[in-house]
């Protein structure tokens, strides 16, 4: 079974992504135009976004979504960072959010400060050596979705 980190643990992956055997997963992950052209599924709900799919046509129904994993399909795409700004910030979901993909250690704390908490990198990546990239940073210039402390707000401002 395929492991993942999720909230800086690794564990074993519930999600199946089509074209999986029955076994990989308990859980189906749909594409988002798949599941946004379908009726309401019973049971637990994940979805597959891609670069191309917008992410304010899935906000109506985000309160069914219990996993929206985020595709990231080549080294360099950045338009998953986007979606889960979008995702966390405006449209407000609470529930998992994956990065999944040509993803490497070196991505996970910029990944997590966007709003990610749960990490499918790359096979060739050591799960367990990358757990380390979350301590790289302990202050951050912006702010985030994430727990670091903005620099901004550890250095008091002078007095007018």
């Amino acid at each position: 079974m395929r492991r993942i980190i999720r909230r800086r643990e690794i564990v074993e992956d519930e999600l199946r992504y089509p074209g999986e055997a029955e076994g990989a997963g308990t859980v189906l992950v749909q594409p988002a135009a798949q599941w946004l052209a379908g009726s309401a599924a019973e049971g637990p709900v994940a979805v597959l976004l891609t670069a191309t799919d917008e992410v304010e046509s899935l906000a109506q129904r985000l309160q069914d979504v219990r996993w929206i994993v985020v595709e990231f399909a080549k080294i360099g795409e950045g338009r998953g960072y986007t979606q889960a700004r979008l995702l966390r910030q405006r449209a407000g979901y609470t529930h998992e959010l994956r990065a999944r993909g040509a993803l490497k250690r070196d991505q996970l704390v910029f990944l997590a400060r966007c709003g990610f908490d749960a990490f499918e990198l790359d096979p060739s990546e050591d799960l367990t050596a990358a757990l380390g990239a979350f301590d790289s940073f302990t202050v951050a210039y912006q702010d985030g979705s994430d727990s670091l402390v903005s620099l901004r707000r550890r250095i008091p401002t002078a007095a007018a």
